[in-house]
């Protein structure tokens, strides 16, 4: 591949990441925008960028059907499928530590952290559900549907999204390539089980995720199919977009403004597939067998490597240490900003993401198969 395309997947895979991460942790230490008593250009900044949270799930979703389009696009079709399914399976074995490490961090939070009722009096936040049913429920990739998320994570809807959809991806392809009746029953079965099991939240998370499996199957392409600048002007108006329309379903009359509220993270993702797609080409010069990889890309490789499990582990971690900082330190939760929040943020974030880098190490795995070609 192109080395300035797999730079700029690693680069915003974890920029993604971080967003995410300091998103979360805006919510649980500042106030509201709308409760600030002063709003200076720095704020108004931050509050802009860390409001982008989920459009940074966007990002990852179509970052991760890239991986799984490269994948199926460099396996034989006839071994790609099932190849693709065990990588996933023998990535997923490492969901079980993340959600035991998880559990243990926020049943420490409830029994010995909790004087600000971080865990208990701000279900906004997160609803801790910390049971053995919701522990196997997730295990098996059962939630939202049918059951909450494990403890204050959150964000396992997402990987039960991404499970279903790459499941969903290799049944209808099996089926579309055999024309027996199994398979296509099979599919159709498939389909028609999760139209009625999964959420309406289901279906936009999915085409996010098909972009960048389509780009990842259908690319590199010797010429760009948009101009740089218009893929660029696209993502850039998406992320404005949804950004500024928040949650107002006013914007259309209804049901269309709802709808609209459902599916405009599905704008962002096709701006930065529009934005990939530009990027995929054919290497003009081939890189140099043997050239020694530089300090950045080294590292922007280790911070994109720890991305995944930064998604799914971060926000327990992050409880913890906030519910810390409130009970031994007195730092009360929701303040107004300023230069020692700001301080606090990004020393949690980091934390929080030194600790995914951390775990990512000692499991030996990249969760949720994000990285199966490279």
């Amino acid at each position: 591949m192109n080395r300035r395309f797999v730079i700029f997947l690693d680069t915003s895979l974890w920029i993604s990441a971080l967003m995410a991460l300091v998103y979360h942790e805006r919510f649980l230490m500042f106030v509201d925008y709308d409760a600030m008593r002063v709003r200076s250009h720095i704020d108004q900044a931050f509050y802009f960028l860390t409001g982008l949270g989920h459009e940074s799930f966007a990002v990852f979703f179509v970052i991760n059907g890239i991986f799984v389009g490269l994948f199926l696009r460099h396996m034989p079709t006839a071994q790609g499928d099932r190849a693709l399914l065990a990588r996933w399976w023998r990535s997923h074995l490492a969901l079980v530590p993340v959600l035991a490490l998880g559990g243990l961090l926020d049943l420490a939070g409830v029994h010995f952290f909790n004087g600000s009722g971080l865990y208990s009096d701000f279900p906004a936040f997160s609803t801790v559900t910390l049971s053995w049913s919701a522990f196997y429920s997730n295990l098996f990739m059962l939630q939202p549907a049918l059951a909450p998320t494990f403890g204050s994570n959150g964000m396992l809807y997402l990987y039960a999204y991404l499970w279903w959809s790459c499941c969903l991806l290799l049944v209808l392809r099996r089926a579309w390539r055999s024309h027996a009746p199994w398979p296509l029953a099979g599919g159709a079965a498939m389909l028609l089980g999760l139209v009625i099991w999964m959420p309406p939240t289901f279906w936009p998370w999915l085409t996010v995720w098909l972009l960048g499996v389509a780009v990842g199957l259908r690319g590199p392409w010797p010429r760009p199919l948009l101009h740089p600048l218009a893929a660029w002007g696209l993502l850039a108006a998406a992320i404005l977009f949804s950004r500024l329309a928040g949650a107002r379903t006013d914007l259309l009359p209804a049901p269309w403004g709802q709808l609209l509220m459902l599916w405009k993270y599905v704008i962002v993702g096709l701006g930065f597939a529009a934005v990939a797609s530009v990027l995929y080409r054919s290497p003009m010069v081939p890189a140099a067998r043997g050239a020694a990889p530089s300090f950045f890309a080294r590292l922007n490789r280790h911070l994109a490597d720890s991305a995944s499990v930064a998604f799914l582990f971060h926000f327990p971690l992050m409880m913890l240490l906030t519910a810390i900082g409130a009970d031994l330190f007195g730092h009360r939760l929701m303040q107004q900003p300023g230069p020692l929040c700001y301080a606090l943020v990004g020393a949690i974030v980091m934390a929080c993401y030194a600790a995914s880098h951390a775990l990512v190490r000692c499991i030996g795995a990249r969760v949720g198969g994000l990285r199966p070609m490279v």
